[in-house]
């Protein structure tokens, strides 16, 4: 243990420190007797600087001890931190000197043990289902034969490479696009939901997307259990499946997907159908079409040739004969009346045309009588004209308008 930190020789005056040299003591002490610590407790203030840097305190029932998180180490930690949280940190005391400040200097943030994970990923569930992000009903259901299938996972991972394999075996002629997001650590959430967002928007939108991850511990996976990644999912327009950790895993991504994969590698064979499946699915439908097609010529052949032999089929053209030789019949009886009919028609039209030579009403007109009209009407008498009255006499050459006189007055 180091001496005491005012210790001054014996007999010597006692000279006052500079608070620097305090200060570099204290420092040096803390630095010496507490250089790499293990911390538990709950978090406070919580704060996080436009740096990226991070300020907070650990408190548990007795006291409080501020701590600092640089950016470097904040980016690594795989949730986001929030007051109330109880976790393990682990860094080191120092004193920061402008200040005289007491402050742990964290290396490592964990969530304190699976409990507090359970806690935490408990709590949120219930509020999405309550909110009704995981129901059945708004689920969207998976394209069989998916042209474009879009990835959101690490550009540089193992799940990356099952994805890939699996997709390339399984439907080779679907086109692969991929935006690679951090998968743990601060703000892997929300890289992962501005991801999913990003190929929702895009005009056409793949007609599949593929979410995950390899396997990890609770905090590893922990960026698939964040809220805004359940929130993007669920408003998604392309169907989601959900490929995140081992087959004992459950993320809220995936109870928020339209569709589970245990594993990154099963995400592919639920993303995609398998080729050989489909060939011999084709196979089997070819094979069958034809087998209907077959049976159904065969019984149409059956049916034609019942109706061929049966007596029905033959009465049609006997029934043309016997039209044919009815026709016949009524043209030879029409050759032997057409001579008679004719000339009794002609007999009748000569007598019809005296009678109208005989109505005609200009024939008196042309030997030598007159036809005398008043205002555009015939006079039948002479007691209907009045001396002075304009009359019209039509004659068998032309008319004449003439004006009547009392022959009395005229003498």
């Amino acid at each position: 243990m180091p001496g005491p930190l005012f210790a001054q020789p014996t007999g010597a005056s006692r000279e006052p420190l500079s608070v620097s040299q305090i200060v570099g003591r204290l420092k040096a002490t803390v630095e010496t007797d507490f250089g790499n610590v293990a911390v538990r407790g709950e978090l406070s203030n919580f704060n996080r600087a436009r740096s990226g840097h991070c300020y907070f305190s650990l408190k548990d029932e007795d006291a409080r001890l501020e701590c600092v998180m640089w950016r470097r180490v904040a980016t690594q930690i795989g949730f986001t931190p929030e007051d109330g949280m109880l976790v393990k940190i682990n860094g080191k005391i120092s004193i920061y000197e402008d200040r005289g400040k007491l402050q742990l200097y964290a290396d490592r943030m964990h969530l304190a043990g699976e409990g507090a994970l359970q806690k935490a990923f408990e709590k949120l569930k219930k509020r999405l289902r309550r909110e009704g992000l995981f129901d059945a009903e708004k689920k969207q259901p998976l394209p069989p034969f998916p042209e474009t299938v879009g990835l959101v996972t690490s550009g540089e991972s193992a799940a990356l490479q099952d994805l890939l394999t699996g997709l390339r075996r399984r439907f080779r002629c679907a086109t692969v696009q991929l935006r690679p997001v951090r998968v743990q650590g601060n703000g892997a959430g929300d890289e992962i939901a501005a991801a999913i967002e990003a190929f929702s928007e895009m005009a056409p939108p793949p007609d599949l997307l593929v979410v995950g991850r390899g396997g990890g511990s609770a905090e590893d996976l922990w960026a698939f259990n964040e809220e805004v990644v359940a929130r993007a999912i669920h408003a998604c327009r392309v169907p989601v499946v959900s490929a995140v950790g081992h087959e004992t895993d459950t993320s809220i991504a995936d109870l928020a997907a339209d569709e589970r994969a245990a594993t990154p590698s099963t995400g592919a064979e639920v993303a995609v159908p398998d080729r050989r499946d489909v060939s011999e699915r084709v196979r089997a439908l070819a094979a069958a079409l034809e087998g209907m097609a077959r049976k159904r010529l065969r019984e149409n052949r059956r049916a034609v040739e019942r109706l061929t032999q049966s007596r029905g089929f033959h009465r049609p053209t006997g029934r043309l004969r016997r039209l044919r030789q009815r026709l016949d019949e009524l043209t030879a009886r029409l050759d032997r009346t057409a001579p008679r009919l004719v000339a009794k028609k002609r007999r009748q039209l000569a007598l019809l045309k005296s009678r109208l030579d005989a109505l005609d009403p200009e024939k008196p007109l042309r030997r030598g009588y007159a036809f005398v009209e008043k205002d555009g009407r015939p006079v039948r008498s002479a007691g209907v004209l009045s001396d002075g009255d304009a009359v019209t006499l039509a004659f068998g050459d032309g008319t004449r308008d003439v004006r009547v006189e009392d022959e009395n007055k005229a003498r």
